[in-house]
């Protein structure tokens, strides 16, 4: 668009800014004016830009942007289920063999898998692991590796592979990261056989108590207690240092209608602890520390003698042993 000046009275006199037109590109003046006091003897004429409008940025409430937060849940629910299903397949292939004729509780738990779309590769790496052999076939060994972090918290790092060597050497460089050292700490803990038994979720924790307190009395528990975040799977801890092959029968035969043993094994518990505050530095080392090794595909458990500022004593649990 242009916007033209006709010429004034000849005898008005002014300062006008001359452009030479090589100076002017797009209407944008590329260098300092030239003045001169002359009377207007020509027409100037200016060229007008235009102008864009943009729209504002939104600020992300949108349709997809709550389809992706709601999917988002979802799909962590999912991981979960998928962890929990494939952890009881491990469990009882262990137990009771890897071929689901013969096995009925694997042929429910495959069946169950299944139906919630769970992979048929996820399903036999489960079996696999039951049967002691990685993904590739290699038969796998247990790997312990001790150690203590910077703040005097002891850990002990269980690994599940079929090459020790890089296992060792994946585990001892987050050791090394973290400010932490290898060194033995076992003895700082008791190695107890474990079982979780689940009963009926329409149960209060009160009347679960009740259903357990006596069929435990017959068998050499030490202590039952109510597992944290959930609502009804207790962990009951065995007093042998060896689990005993029968026990996990005998536990199963005295339950109570609608429980049932879902997870047996060995577990390293701290003699004694070490308190770390919450909101802290050695607090967010620690955290991160453990999802550094979490991270580690050969990791199968991370026991500590670590204890949280704001721990609570579980509200139900049974005692057996002073």
């Amino acid at each position: 668009m242009s916007v033209h000046v006709y010429r004034p009275l000849r005898a008005l006199q002014r300062v006008v800014p001359t452009y030479p037109a090589n100076r002017l590109i797009g209407g944008a003046i590329r260098s300092r004016p030239q003045t001169s006091t002359r009377p207007f003897d020509h027409d100037i004429t200016f060229t007008a830009r235009t102008f864009c409008v943009s729209p504002h940025c939104q600020s992300g409430h949108n349709k997809w942007s709550k389809i992706r937060h709601e999917k988002g849940k979802k799909d962590a629910n999912k991981a979960n289920s998928f962890s929990k299903l494939s952890e009881q397949i491990t469990e009882y292939t262990k137990r009771y063999g890897s071929d689901p004729k013969t096995n009925g509780r694997l042929k429910l738990l495959l069946d169950q898998a299944k139906k919630s779309g769970m992979s048929g590769t996820s399903m036999d790496n489960a079996v696999k692991r039951g049967q002691g052999l990685s993904i590739s076939g290699k038969p796998l060994e247990t790997v312990n590796i001790e150690g203590m972090t910077q703040e005097g918290v002891s850990f002990i790092v269980e690994c599940v592979t079929d090459n020790k060597l890089r296992t060792l050497q994946d585990v001892r460089l987050i050791i090394n990261k973290a400010g932490g050292k290898l060194t033995p700490v076992s003895y700082l803990f008791v190695k107890h056989p474990y079982m979780h038994l689940t009963g009926p979720e329409d149960l209060s924790p009160e009347n679960q108590t009740a259903a357990l307190e006596d069929p435990i009395l017959t068998l050499p528990i030490e202590y039952v207690g109510l597992l944290p975040g959930e609502a009804s799977t207790w962990e009951a801890r065995v007093e042998y240092s060896e689990p005993p092959m029968q026990l996990v029968e005998d536990m199963q035969k005295i339950l109570p209608e609608g429980w049932s043993v879902t997870k047996t094994g060995l577990k390293y518990y701290p003699s004694d602890h070490v308190q770390v505050e919450d909101e802290s530095e050695a607090g967010d080392a620690f955290r991160n520390f453990v999802e550094k090794l979490e991270d580690c595909s050969d990791v199968s458990e991370i026991y500590s003698n670590l204890r949280w500022s704001s721990y609570e004593p579980p509200k139900h649990e049974i005692v057996l042993t002073e």
